[in-house]
């Protein structure tokens, strides 16, 4: 199938705007180290966290392992534009508590500016934050049409894995820095249901932008929406 080979060349750039590392933003103090959901289990744990068109985007990983949640422009033209669903948190205000990052809305999201060189709106890009090792699911409905070995800034083993969306054919979801794929091409995923990979972990010299929210190095997995020209699965 050329699309499986297609589909990295149309998103492949996506990874490169949120890859470079930061000039290391100060470390947010908060009283968990690891997740900043230690109060987790009380809540549904089938959280929407964005929204394409009417399609509903699950957080892809569970609430007690997620440490925080961003957008940000992205460097691609044919990427589309979330609609973070929650509200906008102050990071002046941050203080680690479920009730600051969950509110009653639904989750708490923070923005993230670009470097300069993105061609997107400022919502294409979601940065879900993460314990690595953490199992990552498909936070849509829809079949698998890429897994992609690559290497991050060409010395960093990365997957990027391609879902192509059952309510949207034309829209791609590329999901970037996962560790252990469990899905390969073919694959028709659930969301919510169907575990994708684990999150990986980033390299302590690789600054994440996400870590001024977090407290740890701003391990993630980055979505982002991709409209495609024709069904991918018809080629």
């Amino acid at each position: 199938m050329a699309v499986s080979v297609v589909v990295p060349i149309v998103v492949g750039a996506i990874w490169v705007a949120y890859a470079w590392p930061s000039t290391a933003p100060a470390l947010v103090p908060v009283p968990n180290a690891v997740s900043q959901f230690d109060q987790a289990k009380a809540i549904d744990q089938r959280v929407v966290v964005a929204r394409l068109d009417t399609i509903d985007l699950l957080l892809p990983v569970d609430l007690d392992a997620t440490t925080a949640v961003a957008f940000h422009p992205v460097d691609q033209t044919n990427s589309v534009a979330l609609t973070p669903v929650g509200r906008q948190g102050d990071p002046s205000g941050i203080s680690g508590t479920l009730a600051d990052i969950f509110a009653s809305g639904g989750m708490r999201y923070y923005t993230m500016s670009g470097d300069g060189h993105d061609t997107s709106a400022p919502t294409a890009g979601l940065d879900v934050g993460a314990v690595p090792g953490a199992s990552v699911c498909a936070p849509a409905d829809g079949q698998i049409v890429g897994v992609t070995d690559y290497e991050l800034l060409g010395r960093y083993a990365d997957t990027e894995i391609d879902i192509q969306l059952a309510d949207d054919p034309s829209v791609v979801l590329t999901m970037t820095h996962i560790a252990d794929p469990q899905v390969t091409i073919g694959d028709v995923v659930t969301a919510d249901q169907t575990v994708l990979g684990t999150v990986r972990g980033f390299p302590p010299e690789l600054h994440q932008e996400l870590r001024q929210f977090t407290n740890d190095n701003g391990d993630h997995v980055q979505i982002v929406a991709v409209q495609v020209p024709t069904p991918i699965s018809g080629s």
